[in-house]
């Protein structure tokens, strides 16, 4: 399943049109880009990245600059994906 498939029902979008799919796919490259600029890559996206590409498009459909910030649950989200897990305890 493709990430535009699991982010546009959290968007209420329940439809496919050409054009609304191609706005929700170029949010969601923007997304990617930004959370590979922070260094979480998201190629295989789990839950917390579907989420945080979630927000992120919701932010981006605002219309609002001032809305356009570095929202502290997305750093957050940033924060717990770039964590990597070690087998040594």
């Amino acid at each position: 399943m493709a990430l535009i498939d699991d982010v546009k029902p959290r968007l209420g979008i329940y439809y496919s049109d050409v054009k609304k799919d191609k706005e929700v796919q170029d949010m969601i490259n923007g997304a990617t880009l930004y959370f590979k600029g922070a260094g979480w890559d998201i190629s295989t996206p789990d839950a917390l990245a579907i989420e945080a590409v979630t927000l992120y498009c919701k932010m981006a459909q605002s219309t609002d600059p001032a809305q356009l910030i570095n929202h502290p649950v997305l750093l957050s989200f940033i924060a717990q994906g770039r964590v990597v897990v070690s087998d040594e305890i």
